[in-house]
């Protein structure tokens, strides 16, 4: 079985340049997660692919529309790793410090966080239980960078092989593919 996964396409949207509060960046966050991808031609050389599953964020969808001809399946289990503002308190940081703080947040299951570390692993479980159970050889899976970045290390513990990534860029394609097993039968 081969396996692709897609970051989204880049996202229609301007970051701010100014310091936000929390609750600007919570509202950022919201926009951002409601916006469309950057108008593009339809996109021919990411392969042919039998089933395309997708985030049922627009963003995702919108880009699996592009790039595949094939039955687009939307799931939630394929959202981006929920982020919030990790204080509530009224001060004022840059977008990239709000980002990684909510990150760091996550990795350490800080009560901030819409989504614990382990409630990601139960979600990447439940998409690789969904995948496995597809006859499809050809599978696309389009995502968000963050949350590709679990799935990827799921897929490789899970026997596949493919390039492993820690940061992804929009609309790059990584593919993953079923090692074969040997039998030791002789």
């Amino acid at each position: 079985m081969k396996v692709a996964l897609v970051r989204h396409f880049k996202v229609n949207d301007q970051k701010p340049n100014s310091l936000l509060t929390a609750d600007e960046f919570s509202e950022w966050i919201d926009h951002y997660n409601e916006a469309t991808i950057l108008p593009i031609q339809k996109e021919s050389d990411h392969g042919q692919w039998d089933l395309c599953y997708t985030s049922d964020l627009m963003r995702a969808f919108h880009t699996a529309k592009r790039i595949c001809d094939c039955e687009i399946i939307e799931t939630p289990l394929l959202r981006e790793i929920p982020l919030a503002a990790f204080s509530k308190r009224q001060f004022k940081l840059p977008l990239a410090v709000w980002n990684f703080a909510g990150r760091f947040a996550w990795f350490s299951s800080h009560s901030s966080q819409g989504e614990t570390r382990e409630q990601t692993k139960r979600r990447v479980k439940k998409f690789m239980d969904l995948l496995e159970s597809r006859s499809e050889e050809n599978i696309l899976v389009v995502s968000h960078g963050f949350f590709l970045i679990e799935l990827s290390k799921a897929l490789q513990r899970s026997g596949y092989e493919g390039k492993r990534k820690r940061r992804w860029k929009n609309g790059e394609m990584i593919i993953y593919e079923l090692a074969e097993k040997v039998s030791s039968l002789q």
